[in-house]
């Protein structure tokens, strides 16, 4: 079973940091705002992190974790219906 999902789970967090890393740049350009709303996000995160990141990196990890949050419940959907 492992082997099954284990797969799906790896290529999904590979493909959401190279995803969110090239996403993020585009945010930061286009939708100042929405990546105002990110590093907002981020602060709340620095505690779990245990050191305080930079503006860039807390957005980016934002949309990591949006990301693999929406290939979550896809592959969910997609597995159990």
């Amino acid at each position: 079973m492992p082997a099954k999902t284990g797969t799906s789970h790896a290529l999904a967090s590979f493909v959401s940091l190279i995803v969110g890393s090239m996403l993020s740049k585009y945010v930061w350009t286009y939708a100042p705002p929405l990546a105002e709303a990110g590093v907002a996000v981020g602060r709340l995160l620095d505690p779990l992190v245990g050191t305080p990141l930079s503006r860039e990196v807390s957005g980016g990890i934002v949309l990591v974790l949006a990301l693999s949050f929406v290939w979550g419940v896809v592959y969910h959907l997609g597995r159990h219906g």
